[in-house]
């Protein structure tokens, strides 16, 4: 059902096109959206390593739809961790998204985030999850493979591979 017909709330919306600018968040959440897979950061990011690690992803993105509850709401949304990776999908909302972390980033809080594009043309990208904590993001590309880094509180980085895009 994609994601409960993306949340039901019309999360995939996009913001219309005369309200893009280069500097508003909307093509970070477009890049963002997509189901990451975690790659090991010292791992080359060849065809088996991208195989390996994106096997199972459209299942993942199924279980956390089917994990949804009839009634959506923080606490609930709280509580869906993704089983592997890390689903990204964007809500109706200007400069928002939907993220559900899973077991790599225990402290990165589900839910709905705000995220801001800090600079282009580095892929820097800032989110304040669900639990209100400052993550730092980074989209790049390995080997025409989009890839995303995200930094812990503890500074440690996290490497994911984009494996499928969310519907638009």
């Amino acid at each position: 059902m994609i994601l409960r017909s993306l949340f039901v709330l019309a999360l995939c919306a996009t913001t219309p096109a005369a309200a893009q600018t280069t500097t508003s968040p909307d093509p970070a959440i477009r890049a963002l959206s997509a189901i990451w897979r975690p790659i090991g950061a010292n791992e080359a990011v060849n065809a088996a390593a991208v195989l390996t690690a994106c096997e199972g992803a459209v299942e993942e993105m199924a279980s956390i739809e089917a994990a949804l509850p009839e009634t959506i709401t923080p606490e609930a949304l709280a509580r869906i961790r993704a089983p592997r990776g890390l689903l990204v999908v964007p809500a109706e909302e200007a400069g928002r998204a939907y993220f559900f972390p899973g077991p790599s980033t225990p402290w990165f809080t589900s839910g709905l985030a705000a995220v801001a594009a800090l600079s282009e043309a580095e892929g820097l990208i800032g989110v304040r999850d669900a639990g209100n904590q400052d993550v730092a993001l980074q989209l790049g590309a390995v080997g025409g493979r989009p890839v995303l880094r995200v930094r812990g509180p503890d500074r440690a980085v996290h490497t994911f591979i984009g494996c499928a895009r969310v519907p638009e």
